[in-house]
């Protein structure tokens, strides 16, 4: 029997188990979203317990991966929320411009690379003779690895993409779309742990979306105190629509726009 308030040693078990197989730290995660992801995989497999779920998951290649997939929210699309992308080529990019010639741009928790695609499509719009630096991370290397190679992209991935901008960077073949070598290039893909990693410097935009709404607020915090010593004065953090900084002032950073905050001058 488990003590009031100490954790389920079954529990502990496997995630020590899931964190060696698929290296990924799931400490800072917030547990109760865990567990309820992967209830959900445990139901449709016939998973009887954690202690089962540890046995299995050295058994089958198949289910690790769909529990990295799970837990790490490879979830993602080009042009996530359309009018916010709008905004960023029609409003902050070129007032970043105007700062400077050269832009320096961080996609964090990139996933499957439609983020930093998407981006790296916008610049090429707005400045296409710009040497720009695009750095794009996750802490997942085999997902990583698939946004490097940049294929295999679903028709549901692209369908935000504005048409001229589809027929322009992405191609396709087999049913599924796949980004332009020109695009690819533009990109740096690494991998990187926002909580234990040194972060990138002097960036004029941080794009982090839909990543740190899964963290504790402990991690919260001090993710937001990273982005924003990275962040050169003036520069942009992007989050996700349904995500909000509490008490941003007092890291330095102020709203500017929906889904952004800048950097105190």
């Amino acid at each position: 029997m488990t003590t009031p308030g100490a954790e389920d040693p079954k529990w502990a078990g496997f995630r020590k188990a899931l964190e060696r197989a698929i290296g990924v730290p799931l400490g800072q995660y917030k547990e109760p979203q865990m567990k309820r992801r992967l209830a959900s995989v445990m139901t449709r497999r016939g998973i009887a317990d954690w202690a089962a779920f540890t046995t299995a998951i050295a058994a089958d290649s198949q289910l690790l991966s769909d529990v990295r997939d799970t837990l790490t929210i490879n979830v993602s699309e080009f042009f996530r929320q359309p009018e916010r992308f709008i905004d960023l080529q029609n409003v902050f990019i070129p007032r970043l411009l105007k700062e400077r010639k050269t832009l320096k741009f961080w996609s964090a928790g990139c996933s499957l690379g439609c983020e930093p695609y998407s981006l790296a499509m916008i610049l090429n719009e707005v400045d296409p003779g710009g040497a720009h630096q695009i750095i794009a991370t996750d802490v997942d290397v085999p997902i990583l690895q698939r946004a490097r190679e940049g294929t295999g992209y679903l028709p549901g991935e692209v369908r935000s993409i504005p048409p001229n901008l589809l027929k322009k960077y992405m191609i396709q073949e087999n049913g599924s779309y796949r980004v332009a070598e020109s695009l690819k290039k533009r990109i740096q893909f690494r991998r990187h742990d926002l909580l234990s990693d040194p972060y990138p410097a002097d960036l004029d935009a941080i794009l982090c979306r839909n990543v740190v709404i899964y963290f504790t607020d402990e991690a919260k915090q001090y993710i937001y105190e990273g982005f924003s010593r990275a962040l050169r004065p003036g520069g942009l953090l992007f989050i996700g629509g349904s995500e909000m900084i509490m008490r941003s002032s007092d890291l330095g950073l102020k709203t500017s726009g929906a889904s952004m905050y800048q950097k105190a001058a």
